[in-house]
């Protein structure tokens, strides 16, 4: 497969989660309608959110739930204000939680909402409205979901650990943060704790490791990365050109399916007792393992392995409860 037969639009990021869902149905040999039936919501909904403005007026805003996959438990996933979000990327990020949560272990499927609008524009008291306008239209998806709320800091703080936990100790080696609010900020600090040396510069930083916490990376951009490592702590930054240029020339990708994952896992520890660190490890160190050591012997890459792995999981549910 060329460059040029792989999708790079930025603002496609269902056809990336797509492709990397056709990767590991072909390695797997799964059968069409298998695949078809992985590659499709169980649920989709589309909702009109009223809400009225601080001098009166009111505004129609569009919004999204979807249930990816109920296969291996209830789905699990936060919601997105932006707007520029629409059904397409909502649905290609509760896939990815659905390949996350398998890959991790954990006993969910995935979920996302989205709503298309900027929380900028909105007063407090019009971001409350809004929000309880949406979570009462979303109710006919409810009873098999599990709310995750993305935005919350020790969400935020649990996925700067978890990439930590991958990377292991800093040993003086240097990192790039690429972004900026608080993901950003917390990936910056953890990292400097665990003795990473943290330099500037962006995606062309001269480091040992890149961390992607936003945006999106094309394959023009990925001519500027020097680094040798670059994790996804963000979802799907890398496009598939993107991804194949820097593993063709050697660059360990270290996929969104590990590297962000340490969000849900920290949401599942709520329901469950224990310690964080050990939480995010117990379920990161032996993923990571099992991902790399397919990796090296089927010579797949980091992202493949992960896929591979996470997709056989949900299949072997989809089977075993004749989905």
């Amino acid at each position: 497969m060329t460059v040029t037969d792989i999708p790079t639009a930025p603002s496609a990021p269902l056809a990336s989660a797509q492709h990397h869902l056709a990767e590991a149905a072909r390695f797997l040999a799964l059968d069409e309608g298998l695949h078809q039936l992985l590659a499709t919501p169980r649920r989709s909904l589309t909702v009109s959110v009223p809400v009225r403005r601080e001098d009166g007026r009111i505004d129609v805003i569009e919004g999204y739930r979807v249930q990816h996959n109920l296969s291996r438990g209830p789905a699990r996933g936060g919601v997105r204000f932006h707007p520029a979000t629409d059904l397409d990327e909502v649905t290609a990020l509760a896939m990815g939680l659905t390949w996350t949560c398998a890959l991790a272990g954990l006993p969910y499927g995935g979920a996302k909402g989205g709503v298309a609008v900027d929380p900028a524009g909105l007063t407090e008291r019009e971001f409350d409205r809004l929000t309880r306008r949406y979570t009462h239209e979303i109710q006919p998806l409810v009873g098999r979901d599990v709310p995750l709320t993305s935005a919350r800091p020790d969400l935020t703080e649990a996925v700067a650990l978890g990439v930590r936990v991958l990377l292991g100790p800093g040993g003086g080696r240097t990192v790039a943060v690429h972004g900026s609010g608080a993901l950003a900020a917390m990936v910056t600090a953890t990292l400097a704790e665990a003795r990473f040396t943290v330099v500037g510069g962006g995606l062309g930083a001269d480091a040992d490791v890149l961390v992607l916490t936003t945006g999106t990376v094309t394959a023009h951009d990925a001519t500027e990365v020097r680094a040798g490592m670059v994790v996804e702590a963000a979802d799907g930054p890398v496009t598939p050109a993107a991804d194949q240029i820097l593993t063709g020339r050697g660059c360990v990708v270290v996929p969104d399916l590990l590297g962000n994952a340490g969000g849900v896992i920290a949401s599942h520890n709520e329901w469950t007792v224990g310690d964080l660190g050990s939480r995010l490890r117990e379920h990161l160190e032996p993923a990571y393992r099992q991902v790399a050591a397919l990796s090296r012997d089927r010579g797949l890459t980091l992202r493949q392995a992960a896929h591979a792995i996470a997709v056989g999981r949900v299949a072997d549910a989809c089977q075993s409860r004749s989905c």
